[in-house]
């Protein structure tokens, strides 16, 4: 039986979420100015947002990977160069972020199998956190700082994980 996705309308908030986890903030102001517009040049972003052509060039092309932008490439008939003309493909934002969840999810699930199957051991000043393999490899003693390293009782974490799987399973269903 097909899985129906619920398909909600982009939120300004949700697209910079996943631009920024995708792509980077550095992209945020690119995908700002095209908003609302269609069929933008490149030079005109660059210029209008005081970038480096390269560097404009290179967000867009991180935005295109993830189908966040569209272009079309005219050849210009004076100079003969390629010219981009950038569209924001913003309905394809939802899909991203259910995206992100369901891989979220499938880390949060393995990490929460780790947490439950091992034993965990944690520096005394907190500088660092192995399993029981790594800390025998150490002598059970910091290697950071050269304290010794006491089991920890990682229930908290569980539960928080288990939280956090639960919230992401919502998100995604």
């Amino acid at each position: 039986m097909a899985m129906k996705l619920k398909l909600t309308k982009p939120t300004k908030k949700m697209t910079e979420e996943v631009v920024t986890e995708l792509v980077g903030e550095h992209a945020l102001p690119i995908v700002d100015f095209l908003r609302g517009k269609t069929k933008i040049s490149e030079f005109i972003i660059a210029e209008e947002l005081e970038l480096e052509i390269n560097e404009t060039r290179n967000i867009l092309y991180k935005l295109f990977e993830h189908n966040i932008v569209t272009f079309l490439r005219k050849k210009d008939r004076i100079k003969g160069w390629y010219i981009c003309y950038w569209d924001l493909n913003e309905h394809m934002v939802p899909q991203l972020q259910r995206k992100l969840n369901v891989q979220k999810l499938e880390k949060m699930k393995e990490r929460l199998a780790k947490e439950q199957e091992g034993t965990f051991f944690l520096c005394n000043n907190a500088c660092s956190r192995m399993d029981f393999d790594k800390a025998m490899e150490f002598q059970f003693k910091c290697p950071e700082c050269g304290g010794l390293m006491s089991q920890q009782d990682n229930a908290r974490t569980i539960e928080f994980l288990k939280q956090r799987i639960e919230e992401l399973q919502k998100l995604v269903e």
